[in-house]
């Protein structure tokens, strides 16, 4: 038979034991209301390396996330120089639950303990636990189970909130995008300018549901048309709006501008207003003028324009930098083309000419330019479908388009007198 002392021994473990119990339910408790009632990232770390400190008697903890630098996201009882430098190195080197004390290694003079938690054999979180010497009444022993278990929970249940948030941020950004999309074919017109004079024909192919491209043509008078192909920096929603307030401005200055030069001036003026210098045009934008058969133009720097005029290519250069790139621009020349024949003009963004095949090998100006040469009697429409199939062989079916690519052609009928 037991003697007394055996009996209280024993009456004293089965307590400490159903203490213990009790310890862990009430932090499992804890931590599961807290899931429940959506705790942030945050509060699930506090009261998780609370629970190591204050109800296991711990006296540092590390607590670590995943992340590019691995650096830690709490700590208790440890220098500030530790938290903030990356251990990315060293806690990789721990695929399970180690006893740093056992052997040597880099946290061995602050740590006792190093719990990881993988899934699918990629880390989720560390944490590093020190002082366990002083744990209350408990062996490490019996407490290691418990440790895993509310570390897995924790980190578990951080990785789900983490991807959560991932997954709305995506969601936010796909409405964000169809919204700038919807905006975006607001601003592209439905229909463009065609008659005995001139005619016209466009195309806008977006690499994304929105892209910084964008073009223009509306007759100013009885004998004037204005058009324009622009390339705005940076898509999504900023890039729309940018656009939206940029074609407003250029629509009410050239109604209140006769002057190219001075319109461009203006404009440069609008975009830093907008933009700050965080987001630049480039632009070409042109008049002409059916009596005279004259062409007024300025580049501000826009890939040049290939008119071509009875096998005669000129690309249109003539110009300035392009918008938004200096307070004020610091030179600004225009140009001035006499049309005494039919020709056609080619208008483009660079998302044509750069281009490349799976060679990686642009398609380039010269290639444009042979192209406009070999269909140049063609109607722009039919021009444009010619060079879109072109463009499709060049770059290979199973390539992706690289950029954004907008074509705006024009065809001017020299003898017709408006």
């Amino acid at each position: 038979m037991k003697t007394e002392t055996a009996k209280l021994y024993d009456n004293k473990k089965l307590y400490e034991e159903l203490r213990l119990k009790q310890t862990e339910m009430n932090s499992l408790l804890q931590v599961t209301q807290a899931i429940n009632d959506n705790l942030g990232i945050n509060g699930l770390i506090k009261l998780y390396t609370d629970i190591l400190i204050e109800e296991l008697g711990a006296e540092r903890v590390a607590f670590f996330l995943q992340d590019d630098n691995w650096r830690c996201q709490r700590a208790i009882g440890l220098e500030e120089t530790f938290t903030k430098s990356s251990h990315k190195k060293d806690l990789l080197t721990f695929p399970h639950l180690t006893h740093l004390k056992k052997g040597k290694h880099a946290f061995t003079p602050l740590f006792d303990i190093i719990v990881p938690v993988y899934h699918r054999n990629q880390p989720l979180a560390f944490t590093l636990i020190g002082g366990i010497d002083q744990m209350k009444e408990f062996s490490l022993e019996e407490r290691l189970n418990f440790i895993q278990t509310i570390s897995s929970i924790i980190s578990v249940a951080i990785e789900n909130k983490k991807l959560f948030k991932d997954q709305l941020k995506q969601q936010e950004v796909k409405k964000e995008m169809e919204l700038a999309g919807k905006m975006q074919t607001t601003l592209i017109p439905e229909h463009l300018p065609a008659d005995d004079r001139m005619e016209m024909a466009a195309i806008y192919m977006p690499h994304f549901d929105v892209g910084g491209d964008y073009y223009d043509a509306f007759e100013l008078n009885e004998d004037e048309i204005f058009f324009c192909i622009g390339d705005i920096s940076g898509k999504g929603m900023a890039a729309a709006l940018l656009m939206a307030s940029f074609q407003a401005g250029l629509r009410s200055l050239v109604k209140q501008q006769g002057s190219l030069k001075d319109m461009v001036h203006e404009l440069n003026t609008k975009v830093n207003e907008i933009t700050r210098g965080e987001k630049f045009i480039t632009l070409f934008m042109a008049k002409y003028n059916f009596i005279t058969h004259t062409l007024q133009y300025i580049n501000a720097g826009h890939p040049p324009p290939v008119l071509c005029s009875n096998g005669k290519v000129q690309l249109l250069g003539e110009g300035c930098t392009i918008l938004g790139m200096f307070d004020k621009l610091p030179l600004v020349k225009s140009g001035k083309i006499s049309l005494t024949e039919d020709s056609i003009l080619v208008t483009y963004t660079d998302g044509l000419t750069e281009l490349e095949n799976k060679r990686q090998e642009e398609l380039g100006i010269e290639c444009l330019v042979e192209f406009v040469k070999q269909h140049e009697h063609d109607e722009p429409k039919h021009l444009i479908d010619e060079l879109t199939d072109y463009l499709v062989s060049f770059k290979g079916q199973k390539k992706m388009f690289s950029d954004d690519i907008s074509i705006l052609v024009c065809r001017f009928f020299a003898n017709k007198k408006g």
